[in-house]
């Protein structure tokens, strides 16, 4: 019941339903946004477009008033024309008689269309009136607009008020000549035309408004009745910015007014009289709710859109979600079938979009797996029957006759130990022993040549006055003094003289034989030696006698118990101070304090590998495990480097194969580069010596078997196990090109794989082409070292290699790998070198029908005559490699 409710508490949707909400939500969040953001612009379109009419309006009102101001000037100008003006004045002012005057108003006011007339004397009392024909004598001198006109003599215009009734008027001097006789104003009423006029340039509703004592009241206008009550009880607050601005006659921006719970955006200009005091205003109206209407439509629409939208989106989100996640959904079973080992599916990956991207590199990485299962799978099956590296000595050269120095070592402290009381601590302190003894006689220049129970046999080259044999005696009891006390001293005997030295066989076993008088000689005077001393025997003291008198030390023979021959005791002390004499003029260097020759020790004799037993340790530096394999050129060990606490192939190569130091230095040179190579593709290149002065290489030790081997067994390889080598090969050696070094000698006995199924190329910078020295000193084309089934045209011609003459013997190998055929095979390494340089290759398909043809074309293309013809590099090849899949 916990773990149900836990479930529960932890439940995902899984992607799909995501996908699916999300996208709902987010087309209906966006559609939200968008009809708001749109209602926002509309709204705002309306209002800039009110706006526009509004300020359209102000300007037509502003261009009507100076209109009306200047017809005004003009008509009061025409009626001050008329000659009998001044007559009908004077009449008037003597008689009293305005009646002429008015008559004269009435009929030009047809004429000039003015809504009111008044003539006034000079004092500004009125003449006649057209609007209050009684009004004869009223002083109309304080009136701003007459005022003005009065005081300064000249025309004035301005708003004239009468009640609430507002007139655009002007007041203008009559002279006669340069007397004044008079004043004139007139005026056109502020009415509903002059809105109508107004509104009808601008778009806009127009309202005049007078300031009354309670506040601006409405006195024409475009409104409708109810409106036009709304504006003016709007009017009628105090509170309203609009009102205050029309009292104090200030011109008042855009402000947003409510007129029957519709939306309006007004704007007002003052209305000014003669003197510049404000008596109302013009207030331009726009609808917002009209400019709004023209956009209802559209909103509605994009609502109605909206609405659909968000109702349709989740079908057309589950179906997208669906059809899109499709593949994924396919690509998360594929990949739980490939965790539980399943790599025998195949991806449709024919979309072009992030999706196929996915589909393809899975696929890929699909066909990678199943080569490398392949692979481990036929690796592991060979493997079954791979015998394990022999422990034991590989024996190089011929029998020969050769001069020695025989040591012999007997450790007498084992042969009385009481071995039943810990056998495992007896054997572990010989080991011990036998590291000591090792090191010291091989920095002699000595060689362990066997182990027979408690005696150690030695054997030094003859070298005429050496005094290295009795250094090492002397400081192998030394050490054995220090470091063993409480164990009996060894003896020691040094007898020599000539041997038959080389591998003695019987049956499948051999050993090394040696067979002579000093072996014998050996076993006699360790008979007659106690423990600490050296004996020699005579033909070894009369060799070394003069070496003797010059240090002042003579021995006397002993006659022994059992052997009649004389012998030779000598002291360690003595034996030490001998070899640490400095060197005479034709004699011998002594042997350096460290243990090491301080000069070289004659090798001109060792030509050939002596067999190395299981454990001997090589140049203080390598232990010996056992023999990996021995060829032409040497025999491959598999060691460890005590320096770097590390298993390493160590290869010692025959001195006679490199009969010149120039070929030497070459491939010290070669191995420089190939020891940059790090690649997993490459068996590591570690250094490069020697020891006793036979060349060596040191390489990473690498389990598992050749591609000759497994070829050999199974004849061709599956096409995925194949496939993956293939590209293998072409990596490691590109890793090789990109250093600049060139392999040469590529071919299946030089590719080892290891039980996961990696493939690993070996010998770089060994099997090469190589140079022979003419008499003249120049160096020219010589012999070919290498396989000549797998060489290029132009290394069998001996020309100087380089990249593609590599990728001509990959092409040679994948031949092989695929078909299980060579493809120019020949009882006789000539004739095989003639169909190398002449012939083409049968197509793959002769021996494997159903061969890709990309596989097809890109071996054969590698194995073209002409370099020219082949891939550029082995990464092209690589690429070719790359588009097959298994």
């Amino acid at each position: 019941m916990t773990d149900t409710k836990s479930a529960k508490r932890h439940f995902v949707p899984s992607l799909g339903t995501r996908v699916f909400l999300v996208t709902s939500l987010l087309t209906a969040l966006a559609v939200g946004v968008a009809v708001a953001v749109t209602s926002v612009l509309i709204r705002g379109i309306a209002t800039n477009a009110a706006r526009r009419s509004l300020e359209s309006s102000a300007s037509a009102q502003q261009s009507f008033q100076n209109l009306r101001y200047e017809q005004l000037k003009l008509m009061c100008k025409l009626f001050t024309a008329d000659p009998h003006l001044d007559a009908y004045l004077a009449e008037a002012a003597r008689d009293r008689d305005v009646r002429s005057i008015l008559d004269l108003l009435t009929t030009r006011r047809s004429d000039l269309a003015f809504d009111f007339a008044i003539v006034l004397d000079t004092s500004g009392k009125v003449v006649a009136r057209t609007d209050i024909p009684s009004a004869s004598g009223q002083d109309l001198s304080q009136r701003p607009l007459i005022r003005e006109a009065i005081r300064d003599l000249k025309e004035a215009n301005g708003v004239w008020r009468e009640g609430n009734r507002l007139y655009y008027a002007v007041a203008v001097p009559i002279a006669k000549g340069f007397d004044l006789i008079g004043f004139m104003a007139a005026g056109f009423g502020i009415n509903e035309l002059s809105a109508k006029e107004v509104s009808a340039v601008s778009g806009s509703d127009v309202a005049f408004v007078a300031n009354d004592v309670a506040g601006p009241v409405v006195a024409a206008s475009t409104l409708p009745a109810g409106l036009q009550q709304s504006l003016g009880a709007a009017l009628a607050g105090r509170e309203l910015g609009l009102s205050r601005a029309l009292r104090a006659g200030q011109p008042m921006r855009e402000t947003e007014l409510s007129l029957d719970g519709e939306p309006w955006l007004a704007l007002s200009s003052p209305l000014r009289d003669g003197s510049g005091k404000p008596v109302g205003g013009t207030v331009a109206l726009a609808s917002l709710g009209a400019s709004l209407a023209a956009y209802r439509r559209i909103e509605q629409v994009l609502l109605l859109s909206g609405l659909a939208a968000v109702l349709f989106a989740p079908l057309l989100s589950f179906a997208f979600t669906r059809r899109t996640l499709g593949p994924v959904r396919r690509l998360v079973a594929a990949t739980e079938a490939a965790r539980q080992g399943n790599y025998d599916q195949r991806i449709a990956a024919d979309r072009p979009d992030e999706v196929g991207k996915l589909a393809r590199a899975f696929d890929e990485l699909l066909s990678d797996l199943r080569e490398k299962r392949d692979m481990e799978t036929f690796v592991t099956e060979l493997s079954r029957n791979l015998p394990e590296p022999a422990p034991m000595r590989t024996l190089l050269g011929a029998a020969q006759l050769r001069q020695v120095l025989l040591m012999g070592i007997e450790l007498r402290g084992y042969a009385r130990q009481a071995l039943e009381a810990d056998p495992q601590k007896t054997l572990d302190q010989l080991g011990a022993a036998m590291v000591y003894v090792e090191s010291t006689v091989g920095a002699a220049g000595g060689e362990i040549q066997a182990l027979v129970g408690h005696r150690v046999l030695v054997r030094f080259d003859r070298n005429r006055r050496s005094l290295a044999p009795l250094a090492a005696a002397a400081k192998i009891l030394q050490l054995y003094a220090a470091w063993r006390d409480g164990i009996e001293a060894p003896a020691i005997a040094i007898a020599g003289g000539q041997v038959v030295a080389g591998p003695v066989t019987w049956g499948e076993q051999s050993e090394l034989g040696l067979v002579g008088q000093p072996v014998q000689q050996l076993e006699s005077l360790l008979r007659e030696a106690t423990s600490g001393d050296i004996v020699l025997s005579r033909d070894v003291y009369e060799e070394l006698k003069e070496q003797f008198q010059r240090a002042g030390y003579l021995l006397a023979p002993r006659r022994g118990l059992v052997t009649p021959q004389p012998l030779y005791v000598l002291d360690p002390e003595i034996a030490s101070r001998l070899a640490n004499l400095e060197p005479t003029p034709g004699g011998e260097a002594r042997l350096a304090h460290d243990g090491t020759s301080g000069g070289e020790i004659d090798q001109s004799a060792v030509l050939t590998l002596s067999g190395i037993p299981h454990g001997a340790i090589m140049g203080h530096r390598f232990q010996v495990l056992s023999v990996l394999g021995s060829g032409g050129m040497g025999v491959v060990y598999k060691a460890r480097d005590r320096e770097l606490d590390d298993l390493v192939a160590l290869k010692m190569l025959r001195r006679d194969l490199w009969g010149d130091r120039g070929q030497l230095d070459r491939l010290k040179s070669e191995l420089k580069l190939a020891r940059k190579i790090t690649h997993p593709n490459v068996v590591r290149t570690y250094d490069f010596g020697e020891i006793d002065g036979v060349p060596y290489i040191s390489m990473e030790y690498v389990r598992g078997v050749t591609l000759r081997y497994m070829l050999d067994q199974s004849h061709r390889l599956p096409y995925s196990a194949g496939l993956r080598l293939a590209k293998q090969i072409c990596a490691g050696l590109g890793a090789a090109h990109a250093v600049g070094v060139i392999h040469r000698d590529i071919k299946p006995a030089n590719l080892i794989l290891e039980p996961t199924g990696n493939a690993k190329l070996m010998d770089f910078g060994i099997a090469r082409p190589v140079t022979r020295i003419d008499d003249d000193g120049q160096t020219r084309a010589g012999f070919i070292v290498g396989t000549p089934q797998y060489l290029a045209p132009e290394q069998l011609q001996g020309a100087e290699a380089d990249t593609r003459a590599d990728i001509y013997s990959v092409g040679l190998v994948l031949y092989e790998i695929f078909t299980g055929h060579l493809p120019f095979p020949a009882p006789t390494a000539m004739e095989v070198m003639i169909k190398q340089l002449k012939d083409e290759p049968p197509p793959l398909s002769s021996h494997w029908p159903e061969v890709p043809p990309g596989l097809e074309a890109a071996i054969l293309r590698s194995l073209r005559k002409n370099p020219d013809e082949r891939f550029r590099s082995v990464q092209d090849l690589q690429h070719e490699l790359e588009g097959l899949s298994a």
